[in-house]
């Protein structure tokens, strides 16, 4: 099947633009690589599906059980603020770590129109003036935002390869959404699979949008349990969940 001709809209930066996905979410894409923050096929749809449920935290959220989550690849927010609005719904304390090394300045992620994403739109209104507030000059910026007493989200806004973990707390769950590995290979490599491996908890779950067979190959390397599911609605055929085993102790 053909590839629909989706809507585009621009920005003030040139290498960026608004992609309206199929179920009419926004996203943004990079014009110099054509690599798009979600899947064009359906941006909500991806997140809740992919990141949300794939990785047990909205069922661990319905359960009110407090819970930590990482992700690599902030971008537009969209999965946090997912995540923040489950956590909300459910009056469940949650940690929310996340790294970005390009993170889009608040009139485009305005532009996207996150308070259609989720029923809480104001944690979207309050997210949008707290990224106002936020420098962009220093290099490695750790920045915190608390809704409400019970919900931490932390942004490491920086590389990769600068961030570290300053609190040795697991995480129940990692939400991998870097670029594909055409365009970001240095993040799916074996190295980064060995540190989400000890970042997680015992039964934690690592999920992604990518089924390549090296990736799968790699994290099985690592230790973790890997298994193929079906993908969202209308998008990829299958996506991935990675476990990390529950005999295991911390690496």
């Amino acid at each position: 099947m053909p590839i629909p001709v989706r809507e585009k809209l621009p920005t003030r930066i040139d290498n960026l633009v608004i992609q309206i996905t199929d179920d009419g979410s926004r996203t943004l894409m990079q014009n110099d690589t054509n690599d798009g923050f979600h899947s064009g096929c359906g941006a909500l749809t991806e997140t809740r599906d992919v990141y949300l449920k794939n990785s047990g935290v909205d069922e661990r959220l319905r359960q009110n059980i407090p819970t930590r989550v990482f992700e690599v690849g902030l971008g537009t927010g969209m999965a946090m603020l997912v995540t923040l609005d489950a956590a909300t719904r459910y009056a469940t304390p949650l940690q929310y770590v996340a790294v970005e090394r390009d993170w889009p300045p608040a009139d485009i992620l305005g532009q996207l129109q996150p308070q259609t994403w989720i029923e809480h739109d104001n944690l979207a209104d309050a997210y949008l003036a707290f990224r106002k507030t936020v420098e962009q000059s220093r290099e490695h910026q750790v920045e915190s935002w608390s809704p409400s007493s019970d919900h931490l989200v932390t942004i490491h806004h920086c590389d990769w390869s600068k961030w570290n973990d300053r609190d040795n707390e697991p995480f129940d769950a990692i939400y991998f959404d870097p670029f594909a590995p055409a365009s970001n290979p240095e993040l799916w490599s074996e190295n980064v699979f060995r540190q989400m491996h000890t970042l997680l908890t015992c039964g934690g779950k690592f999920v992604t949008y990518c089924v390549n067979r090296v990736v799968r190959d790699t994290l099985t390397n690592v230790g973790f349990d890997v298994r193929r599911v079906p993908g969202p609605t209308g998008g990829k055929r299958e996506v991935l969940i990675a476990t990390k085993r529950e005999t295991q102790g911390t690496d």
